[in-house]
């Protein structure tokens, strides 16, 4: 398969199929009763411009899991932490150089640099609260980004 600049294009016939099969297991189960639902989630295709971040609030209780995959075109960095963090950091001014590869990050429960693909990650909760997934992309272009995250209650 040839990329085109779509994320779809990215996926070999062998993933496509595994996916297929991994999803139709899952809502058969559904079907039977047999998982429970997400408290939150969000599956979207996102285009974030370059030099900006965008961020993913979810409301979490001790125990709770985030679970997520980010797929995007281009570089990005991927963190999790509280909103007060994110409000703290989004407010400073942060000026960089292209070649600069300690960008400041907030402060932070979870994080990635440099990611195009993250696939199958999750975050639990320490504590009730709200949690922010933040992605940031520091390039000068925008990425294409395709965003799978949902919150699952703590098994009791």
């Amino acid at each position: 398969m040839t990329a085109t600049g779509s994320l779809g294009a990215r996926y070999t016939p062998g993933e496509v199929l595994r996916y297929k099969l991994s999803w139709e297991k899952r809502c058969a189960e559904a079907d039977a009763g047999e998982i429970d639902s997400p408290v939150e989630e969000v599956h979207e295709t996102k285009l974030i411009k370059g030099g900006k971040h965008e961020d993913y609030p979810f409301n979490m209780v001790a125990g709770d899991e985030l679970v997520f995959a980010i797929v995007a075109n281009d570089y990005l960095d991927i963190v999790i932490c509280d909103e007060q963090d994110l409000d703290e950091w989004a407010g400073e001014e942060i000026e960089i150089d292209e070649d600069d590869e300690d960008r400041p990050l907030p402060a932070g429960y979870w994080h990635k640099t440099d990611v195009i693909n993250c696939g199958d990650q999750r975050f639990e909760a320490p504590e009730d609260g709200r949690y922010v997934l933040l992605l940031i992309n520091w390039d000068d272009e925008a990425t294409e980004v395709i965003v799978d995250a949902a919150v699952w209650e703590a098994e009791e």
